[in-house]
């Protein structure tokens, strides 16, 4: 090769522009690390100057305050605690607002496109009126002007075997495992086992067979099977432990608990308490003044006796047991309690984000092609057979992308919650860094906690996604 034509090969390496796209990279990265290490090293001197802590020793402090609402919490616990008690308020309104958000829109969505005229227009309006009013001003009505104008406990407003609705919050008759449901678990997580194996080998058969079907008419039977046979076996063989013990205060009130170190005391350390036993109470001379169940702390306490009590008695419950709510004294006794809080932020998240999904599932259904309709209708299907087996699940290809982004939005607007005093993730956060100082360290940690619920949602959202994706041969 001739001295020119090198030289020629050398400029030319010079203007390639994969090559200087490469160093423009290369520098801008530079420069943004150089920035970045220059805020870094500000906040830092600042911190110290201010005598801010910039470690994370804080979390092991004690935190000072109350938590009304979560998991069990006192002020004696420290901050790492109190922080994972807002986690899990997230996640449990989060959670409960992504179903529920979805059912609504599913439903709403669907009378959209109905032939109603009436329902037609009142889907429209609920859509256009929500989608339209901000969350924080509907967080403030639901709260204000809604549950916090309802009756008192006195005058609650029953809905028969559902529960009351008072401005204390929303009282539930709910289901909970009871000390013997303890051994059924067990045989719930055997039966989900079995279940995923059989519907596994059935989508297996049917990929065979080049048919298309769905794996639930096999799979929810096992599953129920399994299930209810584990019940009848564990409610048959049901019992207590020898060594129950109860401690009796005041003559109504109590823990009924498995006394481990056999002292006749109820020591939390040490000691079990028994849920959802039921127990009843004997005075001095044998007779019943009430019977109650425990909840699921193993407390009981009894309202209006009509004497002291002297003596328990408990009895072996079933695995499930249902706890209906009743007024006793100020405050509702039994079932699931809903505080106002809760109930505003929930109502208020899931009215707004099913308006949203609601478009989303027209908008869907709309681009499934009208020859499915025409097909299913000479197939001579009914309108919800085809809405259920043939355009919805088409339809899902198209929802369940933007259908993420709601969840995710749903997820990220729970943190006004702090507007009616839930204590969320920010909620109790916010007050972690006003008490310690590490403001810096604490929103990085929810900053991190949004990302991996977000991250979280996202890979099963897409998991799904591909999973009911059309597969081109």
């Amino acid at each position: 090769m001739s001295a020119r034509n090198l030289s020629r090969d050398v400029t030319s390496f010079y203007r390639d522009t994969r090559f200087l796209a490469i160093i423009a990279q290369i520098l801008f990265a530079l420069v943004m690390v150089l920035i970045f290490a220059f805020f870094i090293r500000n906040m830092l001197v600042g911190l110290r100057a201010s005598n801010i802590p910039i470690g994370w020793g804080f979390l092991s402090q004690e935190a000072g305050f109350a938590i009304a609402e979560g998991p069990a919490f006192s002020p004696s616990d420290t901050y790492l605690r109190a922080y994972l008690v807002g986690v899990a308020n997230t996640i449990r309104v989060a959670a409960s607002g992504v179903v529920l958000a979805t059912l609504v829109g599913l439903l709403v969505g669907i009378s959209r496109l109905s032939t109603n005229w009436l329902l037609r227009t009142l889907a429209g309006g609920y859509i256009d009126l929500i989608r339209n009013t901000p969350l924080l001003v509907q967080l403030f009505f639901w709260y204000f002007a809604v549950i916090l104008k309802l009756p008192d406990v006195r005058a609650s407003i029953e809905i028969p075997g559902i529960g009351f609705l008072s401005n204390r919050g929303t009282a539930l008759t709910w289901v909970y495992f009871s000390e013997v449901g303890r051994g059924w678990v067990g045989w719930l997580l055997a039966a989900l086992i079995i279940a995923i194996v059989i519907g596994v080998i059935r989508r297996r058969q049917l990929n065979a067979q080049g048919l298309v079907g769905t794996t639930v008419t096999w799979t929810l039977p096992a599953f129920l099977i399994v299930a209810a046979i584990g019940y009848f076996l564990v409610d048959a063989s049901a019992s207590l432990p020898s060594n129950v013990a109860y401690d009796l205060r005041r003559g109504d009130r109590g823990t009924l608990f498995v006394d481990v170190n056999g002292n006749g005391r109820f020591d939390a350390a040490v000691d079990r308490p028994l849920a959802r036993v039921p127990v009843t109470l004997l005075d001095a001379d044998g007779v019943e003044l009430g019977t109650v169940d425990t909840d699921t702390q193993g407390e009981f306490r009894f309202f209006e006796l009509e004497g002291e009590g002297v003596e328990l008695q408990w009895d072996v419950p079933p695995p499930l047991v249902v706890s209906r709510p009743v007024i006793q004294g100020f405050n509702f006794r039994g079932g699931q309690s809903v505080s106002p809080e809760f109930f505003a932020l929930l109502l208020g998240l899931v009215i707004y984000t099913g308006a949203f999904i609601a478009e989303i599932v027209r908008a869907g259904i709309n681009a499934v092609p009208k020859g499915q309709w025409e097909a299913s209708r000479a197939l001579g299907l009914t309108g919800s057979q085809t809405m259920r087996m043939i355009v919805l699940p088409q339809a899902l290809r198209v929802i369940i992308p933007p259908l993420t982004s709601q969840y995710l939005n749903l997820t990220k607007n729970s943190s006004l919650a702090i507007a009616v005093g839930y204590p969320d993730l920010f909620n109790v956060s916010r007050t972690i860094f006003n008490q310690s100082g590490a403001a810096i360290q604490v929103f990085i940690m929810i900053m991190a906690t949004y990302l991996s619920i977000s991250l979280l949602t996202s890979f099963f959202m897409n998991w799904y996604n591909k999973r009911v994706a059309l597969v081109e041969r």
